[in-house]
């Protein structure tokens, strides 16, 4: 009987450890430029539009400016969670619905920018799922959702992220969300860039038949063809903003 539990602890010591949800985040914001992004200040054009990144820890301020010279309006958002709206830099008065559905607007752009970092906000709740294959690759699964306080306007959405288990990189993700009549989608990496040691990713954006498919079967889905492709999500003309 002894021997036997001697032998049961030995096997037991040489199973490798499963890193929990929150040590997979900390690898994949390590690979992503690590504590470079507490301080991050960053300037990026997608679409129509210039956006700015200034972040100095918990703080920030991200900013969104048109480059429609017919109508030059710039939003502004802070960790404070203040939004202005000014054009031809004279302020303007909206309703809170307005000010509501902008600031979400600038709010996800810049959201899916600082990804993987921004998941160690504290409003952040991480779990692990069961582990995944996509295209042949193994992922770590994780969920993400959100606490009520500190989570913003849109903390009932909820997240999958399928991360790679060699390179720590978030190949595929998948999010409902409830804002603008709510819905489904699932993006895929097309390309990883390396702006001042930081990695920014752009992607390809489908959606589902059904409005709401469970996240889980998306990368089923995607394998399957059944996904149909809706965007691009491609960031041009990064610069860092030297202060």
């Amino acid at each position: 009987m002894k021997k036997f539990v001697i032998l049961f602890f030995l096997v037991a010591a040489c199973q490798p450890i499963e890193p929990s949800a929150q040590t997979i985040i900390d690898q994949s914001i390590a690979r992503y430029g690590g504590s470079e992004w507490s301080q991050a200040h960053l300037n990026f054009r997608f679409r129509n539009h210039t956006y700015t990144l200034k972040r100095d820890h918990q703080n920030f301020i991200y900013t969104r400016q048109s480059l429609d010279d017919s109508l030059p309006y710039k939003d502004v958002i802070t960790s404070s969670g203040a939004f202005t709206r000014t054009l031809n830099e004279q302020p303007i008065a909206l309703s809170d619905s307005l000010k509501q559905l902008y600031a979400s607007s600038v709010n996800s752009v810049l959201y899916f920018v600082q990804l993987p970092y921004i998941l160690n906000d504290g409003a952040v709740i991480k779990e692990r799922l069961m582990d995944s294959e996509i295209a042949g690759q193994s992922y770590y699964t994780l969920k993400i959702t959100f606490q009520q306080e500190g989570g913003g306007e849109d903390y009932r959405d909820a997240f999958r992220y399928w991360i790679h288990q060699t390179t720590y990189e978030i190949d595929y993700m998948a999010y409902n969300y409830q804002t603008s009549g709510g819905g489904t989608r699932f993006r895929v990496t097309t390309s990883k860039n390396k702006v001042a040691g930081l990695t920014v990713q752009d992607y390809d954006n489908y959606k589902a038949d059904e409005k709401f498919p469970p996240l889980d079967s998306l990368p089923v889905y995607f394998e399957r063809g059944n996904l149909q492709k809706v965007s691009s999500i491609i960031n041009t003309d990064w610069t860092k903003v030297w202060d």
